[in-house]
């Protein structure tokens, strides 16, 4: 294994981890989050391993240019927003780090819920800038709650909103499965009729780009109400950016919050091509991608991604193989 190179994207790779790849001869290079595809392909000339955990989005071509390439770990379960897979048989072996970080991206979406519906960040600004306001909002407590996604993350996501607020969850979800019955939630048909029957929807399904891009359009905004409000704790691309624009700014739902955007990073507000990020923090609440991001969930993430990189070098078969 000596000389083997790993190369890891952001800055979500824990020392402790690393160094159960440095012991058994593997070289580690870290690079920046933010690059491009261009870049990354640079930066991994030579590599033997890839560990995805920046922000970059990798298509089906770029394999092409990095045939020593051995394994690549992606450091989360949504790899289809950020890896294409080669079309055609590859001596990579493609992983991933399956719902590793569901419970903080869930804990995250609550307290988008209470920023959102509360006021937060609105009012810690408002108060920078020399307003003082008091006026009431609504509450979580009793308030109806919609899951659209009923994975890893929505059930999370529904256990702690019931548990803390004892909010009234309805779910939708693409698939029927005979365990979701069994939750003491209840279900909906159509994506439509849970914004229908809710004050606060979350969006927790998963993105597939080209398919269900769009998937909350004007329509499920409208049936949301002037009093409720959207939390996306998925991918920005689910929520039609035109639909939200005009439904913030016509006052058709109350608010929203996302973590990360259509473009990232971000532009500023006056270069953003959705006129969305004018609209933060009154209307809009947008945090840069980070919801899975606690020590825990990255502790976790980078020991199955370690796994999966030893499995490959044993010539075994990786333990999160992502299935073709």
């Amino acid at each position: 294994m000596s000389g083997r190179k790993i190369v890891v994207t952001g800055a979500t790779f824990p020392d402790v981890v690393a160094d159960r790849l440095l012991a058994g001869g593997f070289e580690i290079e870290t690079v920046a989050a933010d690059l491009n595809e261009e870049g990354v392909i640079k930066a991994l000339q030579g590599a033997w391993g890839y560990v995805l955990g920046g922000s970059e989005r990798m298509s089906k071509h770029s394999w092409d240019s990095l045939p020593d390439l051995a394994v690549v770990s992606f450091l989360g379960t949504g790899y289809e927003s950020f890896i294409e897979l080669p079309v055609t048989p590859s001596r990579t072996q493609f992983t991933y780090t399956p719902h590793a970080n569901a419970v903080a991206v869930a804990e995250f979406a609550i307290g988008q819920m209470l920023d959102c519906v509360r006021g937060l960040t609105r009012r810690i600004v408002g108060v920078q800038n020399g307003v003082w306001n008091e006026d009431a909002t609504p509450s979580l407590i009793g308030a109806r709650l919609g899951i659209a996604g009923m994975g890893h993350i929505g059930k999370e996501v529904a256990r702690m909103a019931n548990a803390a607020f004892g909010m009234d969850v309805y779910y939708w979800n693409r698939t029927r499965r005979p365990a979701l019955d069994k939750l003491p939630y209840e279900s909906v048909p159509t994506l439509l009729d849970l914004c229908e029957a809710v004050d606060v929807v979350v969006v927790a399904f998963a993105h597939e780009p080209g398919q269900n891009d769009g998937a909350i359009g004007a329509a499920e905004l409208v049936a949301l109400g002037a009093d409720g409000f959207l939390v996306n704790a998925t991918r920005a691309e689910l929520v039609d950016p035109v639909a939200l624009r005009e439904a913030l700014e016509n006052g058709s739902i109350a608010g929203a919050s996302m973590d990360g955007y259509y473009i990232e990073p971000t532009p500023g507000p006056d270069e953003d091509p959705h006129g969305l990020l004018r609209l933060v923090p009154e209307k809009l609440l947008v945090t840069p991608h980070c919801a899975y991001l606690s020590n825990q969930a990255i502790r976790r993430m980078a020991d199955m991604a370690t796994e999966n990189i030893l499995s490959v070098a044993r010539d075994e078969v990786p333990p999160y193989l992502i299935e073709r």
